[in-house]
């Protein structure tokens, strides 16, 4: 495996007396997949706010595994003076909206952490596009929504995106949730008149696919990073499923079946987009659009997707949670990417139709578990759930997790996630 690791402990330090604050939230990634990663690598500091949803009985769970911190209803100072009373010798979170926390917390507390301007550019597509428009990163033509929306105000905004489709979508929005597409000024208008803060959005151009897209390759492409005292680390090209009306994401592949020769200028550009938003730390996932116009930048991240830790691992044996870890820690992590893989693993997400309001009823999990290659199937949702698409990747019905020798099988396996099994809605009229 293609992987170093350089660290900078001691031996009067061991390697499992390490502390780790890990800020923890209904969305993260779930605690038993961080705690499986930091077993013999570190001890844990759970930073839980009980007024969020199920965090309370998740923290009498977590105590089993380390300390916990209730910050409900402390302020920031409240939350630096606990915290550094604990001494943790890092600090990681795992959901966009946690980044903030944790560049405050690491900045307070002297510890390896993207900066707190850098959090601002990740979780803010307005400040995001401007940082890449400066550095002279390709992206798709956008624009800031000005308040008051009058009339001035749509004639501004359709001169400066140029032309329809355009696509709204939320400046710090995640899990592809409410985000339209747009295909005329009338639907321009109702759009922006359905938000309470119009300000709140960003309107761009819709980029269009390339001329051939080949199934189940989409036209977008992601890549997983690590940076490490400014190294960027490369893991590989992860394949993405084509999308699920309007905006949602259907799962990805990795690697992806991209040319190698394509790989180098691939690699580029996501160091490109990273030091755009100033940050010589972290762990990021840049997505990439081939368009008829060339390779753009659609965002950066600044966590691994929900998908990557498992296809990663399953397909070149990394642990990246580990890596992750390791990181937040004070270790230097270089990873020589692409990785080297032997097979291809996958993740599909079944998303409901835009028009459903509630599950009926599925049939054909069963026998799609059965299918060589089918490592497992989580689900999602029961029968009788309420289900909207605004909600994005967040209300998906099902996911399947597998592995498969080549591209050609991973094409037989996505076409029996979408065809073999069968649901029913109930729609709206």
């Amino acid at each position: 495996m293609p992987t170093t690791t350089r660290t900078r402990t001691t031996e009067s330090h061991m390697v499992e007396d390490r502390l780790l604050a890990v800020i923890l939230s209904p969305r993260s990634r779930p605690w038993a997949e961080i705690v499986e990663a930091g077993t013999d690598l570190c001890r844990f500091l759970w930073i839980v706010d009980s007024r969020q949803p199920s965090m309370q009985h998740t923290a009498a769970i977590l105590r089993r595994f380390g300390k916990v911190i209730d910050v409900a209803g402390c302020t920031m100072e409240e939350v630096v003076r606990l915290v550094h009373a604990a001494h943790p010798d890092g600090i990681a979170s795992f959901w966009d909206a946690d980044l903030h926390m944790q560049a405050w917390l690491a900045a307070a507390l002297d510890l390896p952490s993207p900066s707190v301007r850098s959090v601002a550019r990740l979780t803010d597509k307005l400040l995001q596009r401007e940082a890449f428009s400066a550095a002279g990163v390709p992206i798709p033509r956008y624009t800031a929504v000005r308040e008051p929306v009058d009339a001035a105000e749509i004639d501004r905004l359709c001169a400066a995106i140029g032309g329809f489709p355009m696509v709204l979508k939320p400046r710090n929005g995640t899990a592809c949730r409410n985000i339209s597409s747009i295909c005329d000024v009338d639907e321009l208008v109702r759009a922006l008149a359905e938000e309470d803060n119009p300000s709140e959005m960003i309107l761009e151009e819709q980029m269009a696919d390339p001329p051939r897209t080949c199934q189940p390759y989409a036209g977008r492409i992601s890549i997983d990073s690590m940076v490490s005292n400014g190294v960027h680390s490369h893991l590989g090209i992860t394949g993405l499923f084509p999308m699920v009306p309007p905006f949602r994401s259907s799962g990805g592949f990795f690697p992806a079946d991209v040319p190698s020769t394509d790989i180098p200028q691939l690699f580029g550009m996501a160091t490109a987009a990273i030091q755009a938003v100033g940050s010589e730390f972290g762990c990021y996932r840049t997505e990439i659009k081939l368009t008829p116009e060339g390779r753009k930048i659609i965002e950066v991240n600044g966590r691994p997707t929900g998908l990557t830790p498992a296809v990663v691992k399953l397909a070149a044996g990394l642990p990246l949670m580990q890596l992750c870890l390791r990181l937040t820690l004070g270790e230097e992590v270089v990873v020589n990417g692409p990785l080297h893989c032997d097979r291809v693993a996958y993740r599909f997400y079944c998303e409901p139709p835009m028009p459903a309001q509630r599950l009926l009823g599925f049939t054909g999990l069963e026998g799609l578990s059965h299918r060589p290659g089918v490592v497992k199937i989580d689900v999602h949702k029961q029968v009788g759930d309420q289900v909207d698409w605004r909600n994005g990747s967040l209300d998906k019905i099902f996911q399947v997790t597998g592995v498969v020798a080549d591209h050609a099988e991973l094409a037989e396996h996505y076409r029996a996630c979408t065809e073999d099994v069968t649901i029913t809605y109930d729609l709206m009229q």
